[in-house]
């Protein structure tokens, strides 16, 4: 069952299956489209296999802003802010809460992202001990600070991570982003030495940032959903 609401001056959506079991958050850049509608018509190819899951999506204005943990001037014209902190504690203070209230068979929590979106859900995995397990979507881990920190954070015991990226991705773009897939691997070498970490994926995906980005998510949202499932 879908839901589309306004909680605490943000446009929000949540699509419930069955009763209870994991919820994951999955914020996302406003778009022309019906995203959220996209995305359950993805999600309804892997229903017949899913447990009970409810998925929360909160659309995002300010991309560089809301999905950025800290300032980085990358040049460009690509600034981005600090609003990260503050979008993370909207999650805390508004959107857990409004599931726990709604959803009370709730068990666990994940979240899930693409692009900016990757990397912030893989920070928030990282320093928040709200969520369980994260989803990293052609994540922008090329995010200056990003080895520095990731290096120094501890995951939560028994977390998961997926991680994924297009096959064309790597050595694309500017000199920046062209090093996605080197961070993608070194992001991968630390969930495997990570010796509290429960499980953790990578998939390539074919074609490059902006092909699928939704049934991208879509693929993240189900392993997350089965991951916290079966534990």
């Amino acid at each position: 069952m879908r839901n589309d609401f306004e909680l605490a001056g943000k446009k929000c959506h949540t699509y419930a299956v069955g009763d209870g079991g994991p919820a994951v958050f999955w914020p996302t850049m406003v778009r022309d489209t019906d995203v959220v509608d996209e995305m359950i018509k993805a999600l309804s190819e892997s229903e017949d296999d899913m447990v009970s899951y409810t998925l929360f999506v909160l659309e995002v204005e300010d991309w560089n802003n809301e999905m950025s943990p800290w300032h980085f001037d990358a040049g460009e014209g690509q600034v981005f802010g600090e609003g990260g902190k503050d979008t993370l504690a909207w999650i805390r203070e508004h959107a857990i809460p409004y599931v726990e209230k709604e959803f009370p068979r709730t068990s666990e929590f994940a979240i899930t992202g693409y692009s900016l979106a990757g990397l912030f859900a893989l920070w928030s995995f990282y320093g928040s001990g709200l969520f369980q397990a994260a989803g990293c979507c052609s994540g922008s881990l090329w995010f200056e600070g990003w080895d520095k920190f990731a290096d120094g954070a501890k995951t939560p015991e028994n977390g998961a991570v997926y991680l994924s990226l297009g096959g064309k991705e790597p050595g694309s773009g500017n000199l920046l982003t062209a090093s996605i897939g080197v961070q993608h691997h070194k992001q991968k070498k630390r969930c495997e030495k990570d010796p509290v970490m429960r499980s953790h994926t990578y998939i390539q995906n074919s074609g490059g940032h902006f092909s699928n980005p939704v049934g991208r998510v879509a693929k993240s949202i189900v392993w997350l959903v089965e991951e916290l499932s079966v534990y």
